[in-house]
């Protein structure tokens, strides 16, 4: 049915429902799960624009994010390993959605959690499972923390 199940973390308790929901998706259906954390731009003081993704590679606040994200991979992949589950992982960098969706191919299927942003905090600050679901090309799975 599907060739990995890949799933979207940003270190939040949120996110940890995707991975709850992704790893007993890959355990039933016997296949592997491919970890990715995006060291968003969002973390860079100047902000996220196209023009500042190329310069934010070179910073060491952009270079901080993707080492911390690669320590929270393997400190949340180990376990799943543990439990006999084949993992992956990948730290990629730039705009959230957009390396999420890209993350996945046509025959994976994305996890990703939903922060239930609502009104007016939904409109400022969007939704990245939102914009990932709309630019992905595999099946999206929105978890929802309960």
């Amino acid at each position: 049915m599907f060739e990995r199940i890949v799933v979207g973390l940003d270190g939040s308790g949120v996110s940890e429902t995707a991975l709850r929901t992704g790893a007993e998706l890959a355990q039933r259906l016997g296949v592997p799960i491919h970890l990715v954390r995006v060291a968003d731009l969002a973390v860079v003081p100047w902000g996220a624009s196209e023009a500042a993704e190329a310069y934010a590679e070179l910073s060491g606040e952009m270079v901080r994010e993707k080492t911390k994200a690669e320590q929270y991979l393997q400190d949340v992949a180990q376990p799943l390993r543990d439990d006999g589950l084949t993992v992956t992982t990948e730290v990629c960098s730039g705009f959230a959605a957009r390396e999420l969706a890209a993350s996945a191919g046509p025959d994976d299927l994305l996890v990703v959690a939903s922060q239930g942003r609502h009104g007016l905090q939904r409109l400022l600050l969007g939704s990245v499972a939102e914009e990932v679901a709309k630019r992905a090309k595999s099946p999206v799975l929105i978890a929802r923390k309960v």
